[in-house]
């Protein structure tokens, strides 16, 4: 007689339990938490050294910029359609060349991407104004229009103090997002040994 029962991660054929999947990730939390603390402190470190950090946030964009226009470019003779080629390629040169004038002049590009962030900000800051009014009736409204509102003020500081504040908002923002993304590497690394605290892998039998 056929036995029916459904097959469990306990009775599974390969002889493997959850807990056996489990457990790896268990142990390699401690290089999730060890990237966490070297992230917080290059964040910190970052904090303290902000025109550094400014300077090295336009060459990376740059560096970026450079990768994507000649992996597109690279891409682009692979395609058969001319037009489509003719657009990738196109595409390619501004990005190599805007790389390439990155890193030519390194002070103009952390100058130019600070506009481009204040710009960003106010505009993003009003746009969430505006949101927040057509969604007044909901509950939620003020605090989408707190963000807005904050966005649209921290546009307008930077702009206002451009050309000196392209000293401090590309390395201000860059290790604050460090120091956010260690804490959440670190916040993840002490989840999941609580959660999978405990399990060991089930003896083959």
């Amino acid at each position: 007689m056929t036995d029916s029962r459904p097959t469990t991660p306990d009775t599974a054929p390969t002889g493997r339990s959850l807990g056996a999947h489990l457990v790896p990730l268990r142990r390699n939390s401690g290089w999730l938490l060890a990237a966490g603390i070297v992230l917080i402190g290059l964040g910190l470190f970052g904090l303290a050294a902000v025109h550094l950090f400014s300077l090295v946030s336009a060459l990376a964009f740059g560096a970026m910029m450079l990768a994507g226009g000649t992996v597109l470019l690279v891409d682009a003779f692979q395609h058969k359609g001319w037009q489509s080629r003719l657009t990738m390629i196109g595409i390619g040169v501004v990005y190599v060349v805007t790389g390439i004038l990155v890193f030519y002049n390194p002070l103009q590009a952390v100058l130019a991407l600070t506009v481009v962030c204040a710009a960003m900000l106010m505009v993003v800051g009003l746009l969430r104004i505006i949101a927040a009014f057509q969604l007044r009736p909901m509950v939620a409204w003020g605090w989408i229009l707190a963000s807005g509102l904050l966005s649209l003020l921290l546009g307008l500081v930077i702009a206002v103090q451009l050309p000196q504040a392209a000293t401090w908002v590309l390395g201000t923002f860059l290790a604050v997002e460090l120091i956010f993304q260690g804490w959440s590497y670190i916040f993840l690394a002490r989840a999941i040994r609580s959660t999978f605290d405990g399990v060991h892998p089930k003896p083959v039998a």
